[in-house]
């Protein structure tokens, strides 16, 4: 039997937090942000009766009318925000992808993204 759905949340948002390095309380801060007003799935990629990864748009915080474009999968991560794409550094838009990512695979299929296996993670600069 599978534990509650809230208690499979609290344990990603763990393990995402020690895979980045950071306090899980900039973790929760980037999941308290997704809503629908603040993020737009545009496109889930399912592979092999799993999602291998999605793409979307993130509202800036701070300007309102400008959204940033994500994807994230099983081998990176893209933003179209300054600090990945010229900065190169894993932005808390592709964070917020991850999670919106491991959500969508728990409502969907039921299943969790283990952010261990996602190496390009740990990989560079964070701007989290």
């Amino acid at each position: 039997m599978q534990p509650p759905i809230d208690e499979r949340v609290r344990s990603f948002l763990l393990s995402l937090s020690r895979a980045l390095g950071t306090r899980i309380e900039n973790v929760l801060d980037l999941y308290l942000y997704v809503s629908p007003e603040t993020v737009r799935i545009v496109e889930i990629v399912e592979r092999g009766g799993k999602i291998a990864g999605l793409r979307l748009a993130v509202r800036s915080r701070k300007k309102p009318d400008v959204w940033y474009y994500v994807a994230v999968g099983e081998y990176g991560a893209k933003c179209t925000c300054e600090g990945n794409t010229i900065g190169g550094k894993i932005c808390r838009h592709i964070i917020i992808g991850v999670i919106t990512w491991n959500m969508i695979s728990l409502i969907k299929r039921g299943e969790d993204i283990d952010p261990t296996k996602l190496t390009w993670l740990s990989q560079g600069e964070r701007e989290i």
